[in-house]
């Protein structure tokens, strides 16, 4: 029950840090998306239903701090939570270069949709961004995904003296 309480306030903090980092980092040219990153992650180690309120949770938070369409995000996290909670019984999701590449498609795959729905919706041309914005982008968080993985099974050991 404490976990579903402190979804929201946590999801917040981990979208003002994502921000902040962005903000020092990259001087707001490219988003550094950790919260894609939580995603992945969820998806390999949560259940179905704990991951899925995650994904929805995490991305209507970033819809309501930085996102222009409410729900497009909410929408993306849940369809990347469910694609890496399927390939998560099929792969050995432990080895670095699985996680990096799977991250790079995740990455890859929300920019895909982002792109589509702009061109869909409000017929604008996002595609000419996709060397120099999107593809840095998902190879930045497609090498720090590992980071943040090794990171998280730290955490867990740290906590609960082993590997859930």
């Amino acid at each position: 029950m404490l976990y579903y309480l402190l979804l929201p306030f946590l999801s917040i903090l981990l979208i003002i840090l994502q921000s902040t980092i962005t903000d020092i980092i990259f001087s707001g040219r490219l988003v550094f998306d950790l919260s894609l990153i939580v995603i992945v992650y969820a998806g390999f180690h949560l259940d179905l239903i704990r991951g899925s309120i995650l994904a929805f949770i995490l991305g209507f938070v970033f819809d309501c701090v930085s996102g222009p369409v409410t729900g497009l995000f909410a929408f993306i996290y849940v369809v990347v939570f469910l694609c890496s909670f399927s390939v998560s019984g099929r792969l050995a999701t432990e080895k670095i270069y699985i996680i990096v590449l799977f991250s790079l498609f995740c990455a890859l795959l929300e920019d895909l949709i982002v792109i589509l729905f702009y061109s869909l919706v409000f017929k604008f041309n996002v595609a000419t961004n996709i060397y120099f914005v999107f593809l840095p982008q998902a190879l930045i968080i497609s090498i720090f995904a590992p980071v943040f993985f090794y990171l998280m099974r730290r955490a867990e050991v740290f906590f609960y003296g082993k590997t859930e």
